[in-house]
């Protein structure tokens, strides 16, 4: 069954929905929907009780003309870690770019960790995304969002046509965090001082808890942890209210994958109070 929306429109509609709740006092998914080329496995139980589920996609990448959206609900009380079993690629895009989407709705006292890998953008490649987290009384989101310059192992740094990204972060409709990014290396040299800085990744951390008051001593240990790895460059900020962000350049895939891990490990302690589990990433 093909996925083409149009005979004439290059690009497939991929679309992955999944809802969450808390019953006899789990965390359990309820619904899972799906069409190719996304995908979500069965989640895996971890042992505080939270949900570890992976989500992928089996064709390999993002083309040129894919639409892809995904929608999550965390229903009051839930509990879930989303990840990727690999860094998603972009490849070429002729014509239109690929859009991706991704909705997510945290229900009161809902706890989510999106821990997706980086995206690595072929030569050629144009993705346009976007990601919006709504959150209710009580919730806490830890964001992770990351890319490479290009295939750095065969040389491609900054071959892509452009690479588009906008989050949003709400809680109780009032905006917590915003970003918007443009990157189109024909209209501005990316790697130097400014923006890249000479480094082939960048990585951010999101982490907001609502009610909750992060000072800058309580960030202390997130940043120490960022700027202590390896080919890393970054800190962590408190924002205004409700959590911090944390960004970093680094010089490898394998730093990019440490310092995230330092980072998260320390936001996991200091907003859920629950330390890190191995997400296998290295």
């Amino acid at each position: 069954m093909s996925c083409f929306s149009r005979p004439e429109r290059v690009g497939r509609d991929g679309f992955l929905r999944l809802v969450f709740e808390r019953r006899d006092g789990r965390t359990v998914l309820t619904k899972r929907r799906f069409t190719l080329p996304l995908q979500a496995l069965e989640p895996s139980r971890l042992p505080d009780g939270s949900l570890y589920t992976m989500m992928l996609n089996p064709t390999g990448g993002t083309f040129g003309g894919d639409r892809l959206r995904t929608e999550i609900v965390l229903g009051a009380g839930t509990h879930v870690v989303l990840t990727t079993p690999s860094a998603t690629k972009v490849y070429r895009a002729p014509d239109q770019p690929a859009r991706c989407e991704t909705e997510i709705v945290l229900g009161k006292n809902a706890i989510l960790e999106f821990l997706p890998d980086h995206l690595i953008p072929h030569p050629g490649a144009a993705l346009r995304q976007r990601f919006d987290v709504t959150m209710e009384h009580g919730s806490c989101a830890i964001v992770y969002d990351a890319m490479a310059a290009g295939r750095i192992g065969r040389g491609e740094r900054w071959k892509f046509r452009e690479l588009s990204s906008e989050i949003s972060i709400r809680v109780e409709g009032t905006p917590q965090y915003l970003s918007r990014a443009s990157l189109i290396p024909e209209s501005r040299p990316l790697h130097g001082l400014g923006v890249m800085e000479g480094f082939d990744y960048m990585g951010s951390i999101i982490a907001i808890r609502d009610r909750s008051r992060t000072t800058t001593e309580d960030i202390k240990p997130i940043d120490a942890a960022i700027s202590a790895t390896d080919g890393v460059w970054g800190g962590a900020t408190a924002l205004a209210a409700n959590g911090f962000v944390a960004k970093f350049l680094a010089s490898s895939a394998r730093a990019l994958n440490v310092a995230m891990l330092s980072g998260w490990s320390a936001a996991r302690m200091q907003l859920i109070g629950l330390p890190r589990f191995d997400l296998r990433k290295l």
